[in-house]
């Protein structure tokens, strides 16, 4: 199946996790804003991520304007930040994903780096559970 993965990446962590699963899955790799509405057509799996800050991910506002466009796609989006999956940050996050949405995508979380730290967490392995479920599709 034509994979994409969309991305918006601030501190670059969100780009390393983007290309670094490209490459893996061979997918086409888009900045939010890059793919226009008619490409959409070209691909079955989208795979949108950007990272979490303070319960706001710049993916949610990409997806609602998007969603009419891509609804009858499988969608994975996967969320980077500093706080685990369990946080009530990260929790938040999620949550402000509109509940027609979530109940059709595939949700992840990563670990990502805050502000300036070495992001000694960010490592290919993070996306394993992400890579599995691409190709059980």
């Amino acid at each position: 199946m034509k994979t994409a993965v969309i991305y918006k990446s601030f501190l670059g962590t969100t780009e390393k996790y983007a290309k670094w699963l490209s490459e893996e899955i061979d997918a086409a790799l888009f900045r939010f804003g890059q793919i226009k509405r008619d490409q959409f057509d070209n691909y079955d799996i989208l795979i949108i991520s950007s990272g979490t800050y303070a319960s706001w991910m710049p993916l949610t506002g990409y997806l609602k304007r998007i969603w009419q466009y891509i609804k009858n796609k499988k969608v994975v989006v996967v969320a980077i930040g500093a706080a685990p999956e369990d946080d009530e940050w990260s929790k938040k996050s999620y949550k402000r994903i509109s509940i027609d949405i979530r109940s059709k995508i595939k949700y992840f979380k990563i670990p990502g780096k805050l502000g300036k730290q070495t992001g000694k967490d960010i490592k290919k392995e993070n996306l394993e559970p992400i890579i599995k479920y691409i190709r059980s599709l």
